[in-house]
Parts: structure tokens; C-alpha cells; sequence
């Protein structure tokens, strides 16, 4: 087994954390600097349009799998887009956000999808590298690299443009994007291969499900999003309705929360937590029941609001649950990906886990306003217990190792 402090991993965890920034900057960050520029919720609203290319983007995943066999073939694509990212951004910050608005949205879709692209690029590239036994620390050092971009998107950035302004904020995205791309040449992609095989087909992107007991897999992962992704996007909300100060609410949800999870997630890179994942079906069973465990502490608190020492707990599980299941998540993403045709398989299964949550993120105001947090919380928390038989009884097969 490699070590998680080996360059090929810091590198990857790199470019993981530079490709998140933009887009988490563009869905939280952003939102709130148009309110204080006096934009209406509606305009507002249209931003979150910046993370469809991330559930789409199976549909040019092809396109990098294409050539893959050729030197140094996904390294190229990665220092494409990621110059594509930089200049862009760089770009965007000259744009005056007030008087250019429709351009800076049109340029925003744009940066998005090159940005999709970008992470497609690096993913095939982490698939290619590791082997079964080095997986689960290439996924803690990917989860890590992730929440790390997510503070400076969400937190750090939204503090450089209230001090420096809109150019400097977006330029340093830019600039920090460009710079990463020197540690390029230190990223050994191994050679592949050239197997004979017919051209690619568009119509061929789902033959990833009619792989043994893939639409099952897919099922699940669709499923065990639903629960821990409502509770986080409900969090904030929940929050301010149980009369927690606005202060404290940034600092549990923004940074203790989410550098429980950037801990939680290299904690995992150990080398005791590795031979734990290779065992994979019984760490896919335990994420789901510490998920279930997470949500179901968020009830005690909506049925009595004075339980206030429970919410620093309670954050730091359902942040830690969520990096647990994304480890052995994006682990088994590896696995399930086949070397051809890393990219497209990828990129599909990676919609099957984001598309569950944003589902739960468009309904749950609406399951709030209908039943009230403590039989909203006290639902999720059922369903998320009732994923711990189904996962045993689907998760199972020649597919996966137990």
C-alpha cells in the first residue's frame, strides 16, 4: 500500500481542491454577495444552474476517453482545461458583476462546464493510478482536497471579496487554478496498454449498467444520498429557526463543520483505515448506519430546542458520516470503473450520488412547511435505518469484494 504522503496523492488532492473552489464559490459564496448588491431571489435563484454541467457531464465524457491509450493522454486534457479555467476566471474578475451581469452568467455556465470537464479529466486520471489495494487512501486524499476547496469556495473567498473586491477574489481563483498546474510535471500518468477495440459509440454510454450488478449499485448510491444530503441542506435553515445567532451558524456549518469533514477524510488516508476498506461491502454497510446514527441525532434537538450542546455533536457526525460514505463511495467508484472507459463510467456513477441529494434539496422545504422538523428528521431518520437491510440484501455479488 502506498502512503497517503506520497506526491502522486498530494497532487491529485491538489487538483481536487483548486477544481472545487469555483464552483462552490459560484453556488454559495456567490448567492450572497448578489443580495448584497440588491439582486432579487429570483435572479439569484438562476446561479444554481452553475451545477447542472456537473450532472450532465457523462455526456462528453467520451470524448476524453478517446485517444487514452496515447503518453501522458488524460495529463493533457487536465492542463487544457485547467488553463481554460484560470484564463476564464481570470477574465470573469474584469467584468464588472452590476452593469455586466447577463455576460458574467453566460461566463459562469461556460467556466462550469469546463470545470466539469476538468474533473472528469482528473478522476480518469486518479482511476488509472491506483490499484485496488491503494484506492482507499486515493479516495481520503480526493475527499480532503474537496472540503478543503469547499472552506476556501464557501468561506475564504467570500472573505477576499469583502476586503479586496470582486477583481481580486475572482483573479486569485484564477490565478491559484494556474499555479497548480506547475505541479503538473511531478503526476506520473502510467502508460496503458493499446488494446484492439471498435470506435466508441455515443449510444454506448450506459453499457456501464449491463455490467453485473451495476444497476443495483447505482440504486444504492441513489438512494443512501437522500437522507444525510436533506439533513445538510436543511441544516441552515433548521438553525435559524431554532434562534441560533447567525455568527454561531456560520462557524458551525462553515468551518467546524466542514473541517471536521476535511479531518475526518484524511484521517481516513491511514493506513489501518486502508486494510479496513478493502473489505469493501462491510464498510459500504457501516457508512449507511453511521449516516442512519447522524440523521437521527438532528430529532432530539427539533423536538426540544433547548437541547443546544447536542448541535456541535450532532454537525460533527453528520459532517463526518458524509466524508465516511464519500470515501467508500468514490473508492467503489474506482473499482466499478472500467479501465477503457474511466471517464464515462465515472461520470455516470458520480450523477447517481449527486442527483439523490439535489432531489432531496429541492423538496425538503417543502416536506418542512407540510410536517415540521422533528416528523421531517424523524422520516429521514427511518428511511436512512430502513437503507441498512436494503444495502445488505442488494450489496452483494461477484461484483464486489466482501
Amino acid at each position: 500500500m502506498a502512503h497517503i504522503y506520497n506526491r502522486q496523492y498530494i497532487i491529485l488532492a491538489l487538483f481536487f481542491m483548486v477544481r472545487t473552489i469555483p464552483t462552490i464559490f459560484f453556488m454559495m459564496a456567490l448567492p450572497v454577495i448578489l443580495r448584497l448588491e440588491g439582486f432579487s431571489l429570483d435572479v439569484i435563484a438562476l446561479l444554481q444552474l452553475a451545477g447542472v454541467p456537473y450532472l450532465l457531464k457523462f455526456l462528453w465524457a467520451p470524448l476524453l476517453d478517446r485517444g487514452q491509450f496515447q503518453k501522458n493522454h488524460y495529463k493533457k486534457w487536465i492542463l487544457g482545461t485547467g488553463l481554460g479555467c484560470g484564463i476564464l476566471l481570470t477574465g470573469l474578475g474584469f467584468l464588472d458583476l452590476v452593469h455586466h451581469f447577463r455576460a458574467a452568467v453566460i461566463l459562469i455556465m461556460v467556466i462550469s462546464v469546463t470545470t466539469s470537464t476538468l474533473d472528469i479529466a482528473i478522476s480518469a486520471l486518479y482511476i488509472k493510478l491506483f490499484s485496488f489495494e491503494d484506492r482507499g487512501a486515493g479516495s481520503s486524499t480526493k475527499i480532503f482536497g474537496l472540503n478543503l476547496g469547499s472552506i476556501l469556495g464557501s468561506g475564504f473567498f467570500l472573505l477576499v471579496y469583502n476586503h479586496f473586491g470582486w477583481q481580486v477574489c475572482i483573479t486569485g481563483i484564477g490565478v491559484m487554478i494556474l499555479a497548480c498546474l506547475f505541479a503538473l510535471p511531478w503526476l506520473k500518468e502510467p502508460s496503458q496498454e493499446c488494446r484492439e477495440t471498435n470506435p466508441f459509440k455515443w449510444g454506448g454510454i450506459f453499457s456501464f449498467f449491463s455490467e453485473p450488478g451495476m444497476v443495483r449499485w447505482t440504486l444504492l448510491i441513489v438512494l443512501n444520498s437522500l437522507s444525510s444530503s436533506a439533513v445538510f441542506f436543511m441544516m441552515k435553515p433548521f438553525l435559524v429557526d431554532q434562534g441560533v445567532a447567525t455568527d454561531t451558524i456560520a462557524f458551525l456549518v462553515g468551518f467546524y463543520g466542514m473541517s471536521v469533514a476535511a479531518i475526518a477524510a484524511m484521517a481516513m488516508g491511514s493506513q489501518k483505515f486502508q486494510k479496513y476498506l478493502l473489505q469493501r461491502r462491510r464498510a459500504y454497510i457501516h457508512s449507511v448506519g453511521l449516516s442512519a446514527l447522524a440523521v437521527g441525532l438532528f430529532i432530539p434537538m427539533a423536538l426540544h430546542p433547548g437541547l443546544t450542546f447536542l448541535l456541535y455533536p450532532a454537525v460533527a457526525l453528520i459532517n463526518a458520516a458524509i466524508s465516511l460514505a464519500s470515501v467508500v463511495s468514490a473508492t467503489l467508484v474506482m473499482d466499478f470503473s472500467r479501465k477503457d472507459l474511466a471517464s464515462v463510467d465515472y461520470a455516470l456513477q458520480m450523477t447517481g450520488i449527486h442527483v439523490g441529494g439535489l432531489a432531496m434539496a429541492a423538496v425538503s422545504g417543502l416536506i418542512v412547511n407540510k410536517v415540521g422538523y422533528p416528523q421531517f428528521f424523524a422520516y429521514l431518520a427511518i428511511f436512512a435505518a430502513v437503507m441498512i437491510p436494503v444495502s445488505l440484501a442488494l450489496f452483494k455479488g461477484d461484483w464486489v469484494k466482501a
